[in-house]
């Protein structure tokens, strides 16, 4: 009897609770039936059937209270709604919870990068040093690997190209390079058409610790005469010179033409600059005062007067020389523009004018001196004759290094150059390569395509949607072997500035290079001046030259127009 009671009194407790029950038990059935588990479906769809089957007759009994049969509807709703949320929203938090829990195999290796989360990846910034700590006398200091060990070029440091967005870091491993060539004893020109703030303050820092010459020389307007260009340059010297700045080659165009008459100008000029030791300005006088050459090759004079009127290079005597520079060793600062055409002009002489007397040297007279032409910058530099050089001149003592922002940045080249020929002179004559962060996709892509093929492993996940229309993992993945590059192009379109990545010395690796930091000082940014040819460009580009220049020079002028015609008519 008191059995009875106390069945009677939990039936009526339990009895709507198992409306929930019997909600879990129809959600169970139509997930194992969607899964195709028959077994497990066929006893959740039993359970569920009999709950509501039972609810129904059970609330048909008269002494059945409605509140009840209610209560049990309620609940039945509610823990199928539940059970729904579960499955719609619970297992896949689940899911997360049981990825985060695992511990991956050690079979696994690394995968692609996700360009979201690369910079978690990449080497965090590091506290600034002093290269100079690091410099070597026989190799060059490159920078520091991600576990702070130094990375050195032990052999003989070949052209250098380096490549990065502006504030990537190029300046300071420029700077660098040019110290580290000035303590080896070796010759610096370091050409740079922006005016870097700390370039010139670097190179003369170096060159006063080491007790070797330095110089100063500044292209823009209002800089005093410092040099002659053309000092010691032989007439085919001279002339290669103007060809390659005047963009007097042949275009198999109808203006080829007139560069024909030019580069006749050009031989008649050269010859004349060579045999009467003649400044540009003096030559420019020379040439203009004949007036078969104003009216025949007027495209030749024009240039040839925009040369004429930048001062620094158009000194009668000075204590600069290109020749006594390379002989014995110091630095050269050159500050040019990036705006004025006839400064760009005369940077790209004074290129190919390094390279010509670099490669004059007699190579049977023992060791030659290094000479290294930094350009920062490049696309301002280069001239036919420099990408034609580039493959031999190291074998004749000379090292480039140049400096720019992309492919894209190079392919601004010279009317007279195919783009994609200076593009693949650059690549192929610079083994070594220094590259910060790049914001050109396709030089990225390729620089990642130079640092080569790896194997990672691709995973693949299997998913499957259940009757909530909500996608849930297997519990399982799937790994196959892919492959992928050693640094693709995400790490390299995100490095931290000052962060680069080294080619052409076994496997591409990154390398951090610090400030080389200095103190700034007035005579790093003196310029000399130098005994001036005293012949001024008159305002109106006229050709009137004062009688003490041109007496005796046109007769002079007229003899070898005669001689260089006769030789191009035959």
């Amino acid at each position: 009897m008191l059995g009875h009671q106390l069945l009677v009194r939990m039936e009526d407790l339990l009895m709507p609770w198992c409306g929930a029950l019997t909600g879990f038990f129809s959600v169970g059935a139509i997930t194992a039936f969607h899964a195709e588990k028959q077994i497990r479906s066929e006893i959740m769809t039993y359970l569920s059937v009999s709950g509501i089957v039972g609810i129904f007759t059970w609330m048909l009994l008269p002494e059945a209270p409605r509140l009840d049969g209610q209560l049990w509807l309620v609940l039945l709703l509610t823990g199928f709604a539940l059970v729904w949320c579960w499955y719609r929203r619970g297992i896949q938090m689940l899911d997360k919870l049981k990825l985060w829990l695992t511990r991956p195999s050690q079979l696994a290796r690394e995968g692609r990068t996700d360009v979201r989360y690369v910079a978690s990846l990449l080497p965090q910034p590091r506290e600034e040093y002093d290269p100079r700590q690091y410099h070597i006398h026989d190799g060059f200091f490159m920078g520091l690997s991600v576990t702070g060990a130094p990375i050195y070029w032990r052999d003989r440091l070949p052209h250098l190209a380096i490549a990065g967005t502006s504030g990537s870091g190029k300046g300071r491993k420029l700077q660098d390079l040019a110290a580290q060539t000035i303590a080896k004893g070796e010759a610096v020109v370091y050409l740079d058409p922006k005016d870097d703030e700390w370039g010139a303050h670097a190179l003369f820092s170096a060159c006063f610790h080491t007790g070797r010459p330095y110089h100063y020389l500044r292209l823009l307007p209002e800089s005093p005469p410092q040099f002659n260009l053309l000092a010691g340059a032989k007439a085919w010297e001279i002339e290669e010179l103007f060809i390659a700045t005047f963009d007097l080659s042949d275009k198999g165009k109808a203006s080829d033409f007139f560069k024909a008459k030019d580069r006749n100008a050009a031989a008649v000029a050269a010859k004349l600059a060579a045999e009467r030791s003649l400044t540009i300005s003096e030559l420019y006088h020379e040439m203009a005062a004949d007036a078969f050459w104003v009216e025949d090759s007027p495209g030749f004079l024009g240039k040839l007067r925009e040369i004429a009127g930048v001062e620094a290079v158009n000194a009668k005597a000075g204590d600069l020389s290109l020749a006594t520079l390379i002989e014995e060793g110091g630095g050269l600062y050159v500050v040019g523009s990036m705006t004025l055409q006839s400064v760009r002009r005369v940077q790209q002489m004074i290129f190919v004018r390094v390279q010509q007397i670099a490669s004059a040297r007699d190579r049977m007279a023992g060791e030659l001196r290094t000479v290294c032409v930094i350009a920062d910058e490049a696309k301002y530099h280069i001239s036919r004759p420099v990408l034609q050089g580039l493959g031999a001149s190291r074998d004749k003592g000379m090292r480039v290094v140049l400096a720019f922002q992309s492919f894209l940045d190079l392919r601004d080249c010279p009317d007279d150059m195919d783009p994609d020929m200076v593009v693949g002179a650059i690549i192929e004559n610079t083994p070594c390569k220094l590259i910060y962060r790049i914001e050109d996709p396709v030089t990225a892509r390729w620089l990642a395509e130079k640092s080569g093929i790896i194997l990672i492993d691709d995973e693949a996940r299997q998913l499957e949607r259940n009757f909530a229309l909500a996608e849930t993992g297997d519990g399982g993945r799937t790994i196959r072997q892919a492959e992928h590059f050693l640094i693709d192009t995400n790490k390299i379109t995100s490095l931290p500035s000052g962060w680069g990545v080294l080619y052409g010395q076994g496997l591409a690796e990154l390398c951090y290079v610090s400030p080389y930091r200095v103190k700034k000082c007035n005579e790093a940014i003196t310029a000399t001046s130098a005994i001036s040819s005293d012949i001024n460009l008159p305002d109106n580009g006229s050709s009137t030259t004062p009688s003490s220049v041109t007496s005796g020079m046109v007769n002079k002028s007229q003899r070898l127009r005669n001689e260089c015609i006769f030789d191009l008519d035959e």
